[in-house]
C-alpha cells in the first residue's frame, strides 16, 4: 500500500463518502450530506474532515466549504476501501461478441480494444503494441464531456501528450515485464500533462511473453470500480484472441 497514515473507522467512512460522491457529482462535499448518510452530527464530521485534510487525504477548495479527494486520498481510497464490481454476464458477452467480427490481424485486436474500452468507460481507451512499436487510441472526446477538464490548458496538455506516440509508449511501456494491473493517479503520472488523470492500465501477452499494455485514460474522478475490472478482463481477453489469430 501507497499510504502510510492508517485512517480509524470513521475516518475511513467519511472518506469513502468524499470519494463516491464527488465522483457522482463532480462538486465539493459538504459535511452536512456526510453527516446525513453516516448518522452522525455536522459537527463530529466537520471534526473528522479537518483530521483528513490535516492528514492529505481530501482538499478545501477556495470557492466552497466543501472538501474534494486529494490524489492521496483517492489513492488511500482504492488500496483500501474500493469493493471491485464483478463484470456482469451481459458485458461479459457482449464484449466476447465484439472480437468475434471482423478481427483477422493484431491491428484489428488493437483498434477494436482501444475503441471498446472507451465505449465502455465514457473515458479515452488506449492499447500499446511493443513489437510494432504502435500506439492505439479511442475516445478522446469523452475527455470534453468531464467537468474538470473545460480548462484550454488542461485539455491542450493531454492531447499533447495523447498525440505524442513515442511519450505514450514509453509511458505506459518502461517495464512491459510486469504485466500487473497499474493505477497512477495524478502525480504519480510520469508524464506531467497527466498529473490531472488517472491512468489505469494492465499488461497482455502473446505466446505467453509480455506484448503490451493497454487501458483508461480519465479524470482522477473515476468509477474505479467498474473500470479497474474491465480493464483486467479486456487484457484477459486480449492475449487470448492474440493467441488464436497466431494459431
Amino acid at each position: 500500500m501507497h499510504s502510510a497514515k492508517r485512517l480509524n473507522n470513521r475516518q475511513e467512512d467519511v472518506l469513502r463518502i468524499v470519494v463516491n460522491s464527488h465522483v457522482q457529482s463532480a462538486l465539493p462535499v459538504g459535511s452536512a450530506k456526510v453527516a446525513e448518510m453516516l448518522g452522525l452530527s455536522s459537527a463530529t464530521i466537520r471534526n473528522v474532515m479537518v483530521e483528513l485534510e490535516e492528514m492529505g487525504y481530501i482538499a478545501h477548495p477556495h470557492t466552497s466549504a466543501g472538501r474534494m479527494p486529494t490524489d492521496e486520498g483517492y489513492r488511500y481510497y482504492i488500496d483500501s476501501l474500493m469493493q471491485i464490481r464483478e463484470l456482469s454476464g451481459n458485458i461479459i458477452d457482449s464484449i466476447v461478441e465484439k472480437y468475434r467480427r471482423d478481427i483477422y490481424s493484431t491491428e484489428d485486436v488493437m483498434e477494436r480494444t482501444s475503441g471498446l474500452i472507451s465505449d465502455l468507460t465514457r473515458y479515452v481507451g488506449i492499447t500499446v503494441e511493443l513489437c510494432s512499436e504502435r500506439v492505439y487510441f479511442d475516445g478522446a472526446s469523452h475527455i470534453l464531456e468531464q467537468p474538470e477538464f473545460r480548462d484550454f490548458k488542461k485539455l491542450q496538455n493531454i492531447f499533447r501528450c495523447l498525440e505524442d506516440k513515442i511519450s505514450m509508449l514509453h509511458f505506459l511501456c518502461d517495464d512491459v515485464e510486469d504485466g500487473r494491473l497499474a493505477i497512477s493517479i495524478g502525480k504519480e503520472n510520469k508524464l506531467s500533462n497527466f498529473k490531472d488523470c488517472t491512468v489505469v492500465s494492465r499488461g497482455y501477452k502473446r505466446r505467453g511473453k509480455a506484448s503490451g499494455r493497454l487501458g483508461v485514460i480519465g479524470p482522477k474522478r473515476m468509477v474505479y470500480e467498474k473500470v479497474v475490472p474491465m480493464v483486467g478482463f479486456l487484457a484477459d481477453m486480449v492475449s487470448r484472441v492474440i493467441d488464436e489469430i497466431d494459431d
